[in-house]
């Protein structure tokens, strides 16, 4: 395997991605590798940002999704209709 070599300011970002993971820089610049560094962040925020929702109780049931694109299938239906 080769030696990667990150800047100072790389590092930082590294380890600070890390944290927010809820892992170890090693195991997080694997991804970043393959994916980068603005990748693995954004992923990163949805994933923490999905986690919060649920602990707060913003979920939907299977059941209240289905009825809902339901609703909004319907809606499209009747504007096209009317176009």
């Amino acid at each position: 395997m080769s030696a990667v070599t990150l800047s100072r300011s790389d590092l930082r970002r590294l380890e600070r991605l890390a944290q927010d993971a809820g892992t170890t820089p090693a195991r997080i610049l694997k991804t970043v590798l393959r994916d980068g560094f603005e990748v693995t962040e954004w992923f990163v925020r949805q994933v923490n940002e999905g986690d919060a929702d649920l602990k707060a109780g913003r979920v939907m049931s299977t059941e209240e999704v289905l009825s809902l694109l339901a609703k909004q299938r319907a809606s499209r239906g009747r504007k096209s209709a009317a176009a």
